[in-house]
């Protein structure tokens, strides 16, 4: 093995220190280790392969960092813009990660009298298509000295996604309310080694338990929205109860009590824990989210790995059916502070109502059940009165992509990375963006969920009061 060679860090990361393997399937390897990861001493790899296009035999040199030990490779030839599948899996011998790629085949790196074309794709940050050796180091000089805290985030983001299991248990222990196990399962898997200070309580409230582990969920979006839409548009809509607490909590007594609101829970966070699970489709694009937040430009040679296009297509237009599932709530909490019956949005007798000015009059609805049979353009015209939620959905959806998926005219070009729909053309990673966007959206109705949870259970219906939070 060869030595390792140390330099000097910048302030909060360590990332030289590098060693080489040959080996029939890894032309060689850079290790590197960031201190800012929740573990010490964790590695990111680059892999090398030298191989030959299987369409026109170009000579390749494939460089793949590696984030986890399965990761999926989906390449284009920069000659003839082929595509080349493979992946990279667990080596028997426990050591380095291995390329697997059927049907392609190897050449010797010391092969003479070839023009090695460079193909570069990393699992957590973007690949340069210019052939850039390092992604690392790419992303380091575009994002200057933001790049420890870009890199922190990510490392949060991966934590989550190695605990998607055992969070996804507890949440589905806290939607049944089987509060020992919720308890047992938090207290087991985030204690005092997970990146997050006072995890869960020793001895936590019922107000403890709603709380606490939303707001473990919230650190995540915080970690993935850093232009912070989630956190305004909550503050946008949780003010519409303020001084209407004891409105609210019979509203909420009266959302909890429907079987609809807990069918709708569960929904939200399957989606959610599905796009966790799939976290390494969409880790790459998190630096597009914060390069924009910065106000930095995005480099136009970045491309972000091809996830599984067919199931991200299907992700995108479920997150949309559920999110338009929440809205009738949305409605139902305005009307509430408005004063007026909670399923009442316009009375067409009487001048005051709901009357977005974006709607013909023929378009707009009176009470929540019309509401709900109403078409997407519709329901999303009943945002207008909530100025920051408005914007955050319109970040995560787009009209003319969902309709492009609904209709199969949703297309990827691999060697182009950019995605066509409607007539438009615009990179793979800006569709990727909106999915990061949407996850965030989730996590703002799973939030809204244990609003109306935590004021529905303050609530007493038989002398009709409100209880107080404590």
């Amino acid at each position: 093995m060869a030595a390792r060679t140390t330099v000097t860090p910048r302030p909060r990361l360590l990332f030289l220190a590098f060693q080489r393997r040959r080996s029939e399937s890894c032309g060689g390897s850079l290790c590197i280790f960031d201190r800012t990861s929740h573990k010490l001493g964790e590695i990111k790899i680059i892999l090398r392969t030298y191989i030959e296009c299987p369409a026109c035999e170009s000579p390749i040199l494939l460089r793949v960092g590696l984030s986890r030990d399965r990761q999926i490779i989906v390449v284009a030839c920069p000659d003839c813009h082929s595509t080349i599948r493979g992946s990279i899996i667990p080596s028997e011998e426990k050591m380095l990660p291995r390329f697997d790629l059927p049907g392609i085949k190897r050449l010797d790196h010391q092969t003479p009298g070839k023009e090695w074309r460079v193909v570069n794709t990393y699992g957590d940050f973007p690949s340069s298509s210019k052939g850039e050796y390092s992604s690392f180091l790419s992303a380091s000089r575009v994002f200057g000295e933001k790049f420890p805290f870009y890199l922190r985030c990510v490392s949060l983001v991966r934590s989550f996604a190695e605990k998607v299991d055992p969070l996804e248990h507890a949440y589905g222990f806290y939607l049944q309310e089987r509060w020992d196990l919720l308890d047992s399962m938090m207290m087991r898997n985030f204690k005092e080694d997970w990146p997050i200070e006072g995890s869960w309580p020793s001895n936590p409230s019922d107000l403890d338990r709603h709380t606490h582990i939303h707001r473990i969920l919230s650190l995540l979006a915080a970690a993935m929205d850093p232009g912070g839409h989630k956190q305004r548009a909550k503050y946008e809509l949780w003010s519409r109860t303020f001084e209407k607490q004891e409105e609210f909590s019979e509203l909420s007594f009266r959302i909890i009590s429907e079987p609809t609101f807990a069918t709708v829970n569960r929904r939200i966070s399957d989606q959610f824990f599905r796009m966790l699970r799939d976290a390494s489709e969409w880790i790459p694009a998190l630096a597009i989210s914060h390069l924009r937040a910065n106000g930095g430009d995005i480099p136009g040679d970045w491309r972000v790995p091809l996830g599984r296009i067919d199931s991200l297509r299907d992700a995108y237009r479920q997150n949309f059916e559920v999110s338009c599932q929440m809205l009738p709530l949305v409605i139902r909490i305005q009307n509430m502070s408005e004063g007026r019956d909670d399923a009442t949005i316009r009375d067409p007798t009487l001048p005051d109502g709901w009357a977005p000015r974006a709607l013909r009059p023929q378009d707009l609805v009176n009470n929540l059940n019309q509401f709900t049979k109403s078409n997407a353009a519709t329901k999303e015209a009943y945002l207008s009165r909530y100025s920051h939620l408005r914007y955050f959905w319109n970040a995560a959806f787009s009209r003319d992509v969902r309709n492009s998926i609904a209709h199969a005219e949703f297309d990827y070009i691999t060697h182009e990375s950019i995605v066509k729909y409607k007539g438009r053309e615009v990179p793979y990673y800006v569709f990727i963006e909106a999915l990061i966007k949407q996850i965030s959206l989730l996590i703002f109705w799973l939030d809204l969920c244990k609003l109306c949870k935590i004021y529905g259970s303050r609530w007493d219906p038989i002398g009709s009061k409100f209880l107080g939070l404590h």
